[in-house]
């Protein structure tokens, strides 16, 4: 279904602005929804920017430290909270009722036809209650992890997309008493990456010679690895092209820029970038990706069917994900950053293999996954608005599942 009944409809998507990974699903599926059916009306807002601001500072803030300073204590603490404690999630609920008290309200004074959320604290701040029915909008959630932890499970929340067929199992495991609509579609990521464009091109207009390239990501908020996983290219033996990616963390940037200086040379093009909105480009040039284990940048490479490198993950779902890629053939795993380049180097030397990862990485992607969560949306909204009454609060799901 390609359009909606002639009244216009409106879609609230809301992410919370971890990392980057949460804010870039929504917007893809806002890009689809846009493509899809141009009559629906998308806001796409971190939800982050509506609560208590000290509150939301220190819960953005705490997560990136652990993730830079203490990775090992936040896996510790995403294993020992999976599935989440009873006592625990009644605190966490206890907190968004004061830490986000206005935002029913505020949501209600411009009310959506369907509300969607790609990371797990707006399903924990709206689901209690569209369980009592306090709201009529539907509440979907999108998760952007491989393997969903137990704090993505909240009562009234009406459904659930997924990355795969394993995740759609264990979604459905912690909570064997609640009726779960659920449909195994994919991360989203932005449709721009079910299009690969020639290489050549994407050289000429980056202004690269035409050898082998290598994408270095350090995440959204720059991690601190990105200087030692660059020293482990020098002395490489083939002439090659690095394209590192700082993030927003402006000290790496010119660390790594400083770095770049000292060592290009003909056989070495070193190119650095902070935080950048045209990762198609920059992965489409790439003969390999080297890579944290976030779902959302590991998803954009498979969607692309880039061959991997993984390193050490940044919590627990990290670590999943990072075994589940080597686990298909997509990845190969580095324990320690230093050591990124010779990995790299042994890949190079068998192209048979990396040929095998790249279409392991291939079959794995999943390009179309925001186009096909549109287009369910499309699909809830125009049944809702057909249906007698327009009741779309409590009217049957019309979509399937997607494998």
């Amino acid at each position: 279904m390609e359009s909606l009944p002639e009244n216009r409809r409106k879609v609230l998507i809301l992410a919370a602005n971890v990392g980057s990974g949460h804010m870039r699903a929504a917007q893809a599926v806002a890009r689809a929804l846009s493509e899809i059916s141009p009559p629906t009306e998308v806001k796409v807002e971190d939800i982050l920017e509506r609560g208590y601001p000290l509150y939301c500072f220190l819960y953005r803030s705490a997560y990136l430290f652990l993730a830079r300073r203490f990775p090992r204590l936040l896996d510790r603490l995403y294993k020992w909270s999976d599935p989440l404690p009873r006592w625990l999630s009644l605190i966490l609920l206890r907190i968004d009722r004061m830490a986000f008290c206005e935002i029913l309200r505020e949501i209600d004074a411009d009310p959506p036809d369907l509300v969607l959320c790609t990371h797990f604290l707006p399903l924990e701040i709206l689901s209690p209650a569209r369980a009592t029915g306090e709201v009529r909008w539907p509440l979907w959630g999108v998760v952007t992890d491989l393997y969903p932890h137990g704090v993505w499970f909240w009562a009234g929340v009406d459904h659930y997309f997924v990355a795969e067929r394993s995740s759609r199992e264990r979604l459905r495991q912690p909570v064997p008493n609640m009726e779960l609509s659920i449909s195994a579609s994919g991360i989203p990521v932005d449709p721009s990456f079910a299009v690969r464009p020639h290489r050549g091109d994407l050289l000429e207009q980056m202004g690269l010679p035409d050898r082998k390239t290598v994408l270095l990501l350090s995440g959204g908020e720059g991690l601190d690895d990105l200087v030692s996983i660059l020293e482990s290219f020098v002395g490489f033996p083939i002439a090659l092209t690095l394209i590192a990616i700082a993030g927003k963390n402006g000290r790496l940037f010119r660390e790594c820029r400083r770095w770049a200086d000292l060592q290009e040379s003909r056989r070495l093009t070193v190119r650095v970038h902070g935080f950048v909105q045209n990762m198609p480009t920059m992965m489409g040039v790439a003969d390999l990706v080297v890579t944290k284990p976030g779902g959302l940048t590991l998803f954009e490479a498979l969607a692309l069917g880039k061959p991997l490198v993984l390193l050490p993950a940044r919590g627990g779902q990290e670590g999943l994900n990072r075994r589940w890629a080597v686990e298909v053939g997509a990845a190969t795993a580095c324990d320690r950053p230093r050591k990124a380049g010779s990995i790299v180097r042994a890949l190079f030397e068998d192209p048979d293999r990396l040929s095998g990862m790249a279409s392991a990485s291939a079959r794995a992607g999943r390009p179309g996954a925001a186009t096909l969560i549109a287009r369910d949306v499309v699909c809830r909204l125009s049944h809702d608005a057909l249906s007698e009454g327009g009741s779309h609060g409590d009217s049957p799901l019309p979509v399937g599942l997607h494998f």
